[in-house]
């Protein structure tokens, strides 16, 4: 694994759809912007066609600008709007075909370290678009969602101690400036079946299992010389709900933001935090979700994705 940790996120792609979402996106990268730092910014809208019909053309003579030239100006306007002085390049990109693919495409060849996207809960598939993109793009990727978030004041950061959640901690640290007062994790552990077979109740070795998980987050800490103080809740798995406990708590905890790994290691005690990470991508929830990458993972299927 390269060593994220001492990289920081230079070049942001915003996807851009051209409804009342834009604006809960634009405004939400402008704040992180302010967190961040980005060097570059790309905006990009992909469309399905951007010839006009043959019937409009002939009905609206007039209509002489290219359809991507009239969409390209319309964003510039809005990025100018929320943009001015944020201290980063700014382009606009609008191109024409699959939303996945071209995104995909354009995040590898823009060299792209954080992909931002809309999550809008009343949008019929969009959930299914976010999963997709959470589970093959080679870069991070923030999913915005529609509250109105003007800050990040608090960070849920779920962890199972891989080295994937080493990554998730110093992103959220470097988004808050290194004030771990604004972190808290939460681990979720399980019970592990046939615990019977050995005598111990259900009850029994869940408090077997979460000491197990409170040893590990203090070696873990420790190891890696991250800030005493992060508190951490432990999240009893029962019934296969880790994404709503991880919600529950991130709303009792008022987090403006949950940071989660996109993989990690998989044993009976841990998050699997490649499906984990995607399932968070398509749960309807109004709480942003940055999914942190180790930039180039999925650098084989893009490859292949680049020759289609």
């Amino acid at each position: 694994m390269s060593n994220q940790t001492e990289r920081k996120i230079e070049i942001a792609m915003v996807g851009l759809d051209l409804t009342e979402m834009d604006d809960y996106i634009l405004k939400y990268t402008r704040m992180i912007c302010d967190h961040l730092k980005f060097q570059k910014i790309f905006f990009v809208h992909i469309a399905k066609d951007l010839e006009l019909p043959e019937e409009i053309r002939s009905k609206y003579p007039d209509l002489l600008a290219p359809l991507d030239e009239s969409i390209e100006g319309d964003i510039r306007k809005k990025v100018r709007k929320y943009f001015e002085g944020c201290g980063a390049e700014l382009d606009v990109i609008i191109q024409e075909g699959s939303p996945i693919q071209k995104m995909l495409k354009l995040s590898k060849i823009k060299g792209v370290d954080l992909m931002i996207m809309g999550r809008k809960k009343s949008l019929k598939g969009s959930g299914i678009v976010a999963s997709h993109i959470a589970r093959n793009s080679p870069c991070s990727l923030l999913l915005v969602t529609p509250n109105g978030y003007s800050d990040i004041n608090k960070i849920l950061v779920p962890l199972d101690f891989s080295p994937h959640s080493l990554l998730s901690i110093h992103q959220a640290l470097d988004i808050v400036g290194g004030d771990h007062s604004k972190i808290v994790l939460a681990h979720i552990y399980s019970v592990p079946q046939g615990h019977t077979k050995i005598g111990k109740s259900y009850a029994e070795f869940s408090e077997i299992m979460k000491g197990h998980a409170e040893s590990e987050y203090y070696g873990f800490m420790k190891k890696n010389q991250l800030p005493d103080g992060i508190p951490c809740h432990y999240l009893l798995d029962g019934f296969g709900k880790g994404v709503d406990s991880v919600y529950e708590l991130a709303q009792k905890e008022a987090a403006d933001l949950i940071v989660v790994g996109s993989k990690g290691r998989t044993n009976a005690s841990a998050i699997f935090l490649g499906s984990f990470a995607e399932k968070l991508a398509y749960k309807d929830n109004n709480i942003p979700v940055f999914i942190v990458k180790d930039k180039g993972e999925n650098l084989g299927f893009l490859q292949a994705l680049l020759r289609i």
